[in-house]
């Protein structure tokens, strides 16, 4: 398979898979449940390959480095579909749960903007954009990132998400990204003898078709 940029790959003992998802059934045969890696959690890295570096890191792991929203340039943890809107990023590369890929860290903080200004959110209130886009059923308090953007931008919580002014938005980005809490993982220069050899062969093979630096 042709690595390009945007892709990501999962690496674990000297085996690779280009799956959204850790190939569990395949690596750790006679595991038991979607976190059961038969003790082996720790030994396996996902890479995601930009035009400037190689991002490493292991987000299937709780409060280890390296997670989705910094591997991907994706600090709102946006998610897509083959086919879906433009925001900047790779066209139809996808990380786990098809977690968008952007080329750099401002292209993806952009994307935040992006969406809010489009519907459903653009319709909704302050308040009930939070609710949506980072609710209360996954630990989070809609209503007090509400308030503190409301705040800091000078509107209320009942303002609609489509009235606010462009800097009156980033405070409504700056929270989510603040929310889903990225975590820097490793970055490798793409002739870095610190990568697997299993990686550095694909990228020596001439059937890597990405552009990327080579001093």
């Amino acid at each position: 398979m042709s690595l390009e940029l945007g892709d990501h790959l999962w690496y674990w003992n000297g085996r690779i898979s280009w799956d959204l998802d850790i190939p569990r059934a395949q690596w750790f045969p006679g595991s038991t449940g979607p976190t059961d890696y038969l003790g082996h959690g720790k030994e396996i890295y996902n890479y995601v390959f930009h035009a400037d570096e190689i991002a490493r890191g292991r987000p299937h792991m709780r409060g280890l480095e390296g997670s989705y929203a910094w591997l991907n340039n994706n600090p709102g943890n946006l998610a897509g579909s083959a086919g879906g809107p433009d925001l900047g990023q790779y066209p139809g590369k996808f990380n786990w749960q098809r977690l968008l890929i952007f080329p750099s860290w401002e292209i993806g903080f952009e994307a935040i903007a992006l969406v809010l200004r489009r519907p459903p959110y653009a319709e909704m209130s302050v308040l009930d954009a939070f609710a949506r886009y980072v609710p209360a059923s996954d630990s989070n308090e809609p209503v007090v990132y509400a308030l503190a953007v409301a705040a800091a931008a000078g509107v209320s919580t009942s303002t609609r998400v489509g009235d606010l002014d462009d800097d009156q938005l980033w405070h409504m980005q700056a929270k989510i990204i603040q929310v889903d809490r990225a975590v820097a993982g490793d970055s490798f220069a793409y002739n870095s003898p610190n990568l697997p050899v299993e990686i550095r062969a694909l990228l020596g093979s001439s059937r890597f078709t990405g552009c990327y630096r080579t001093t």
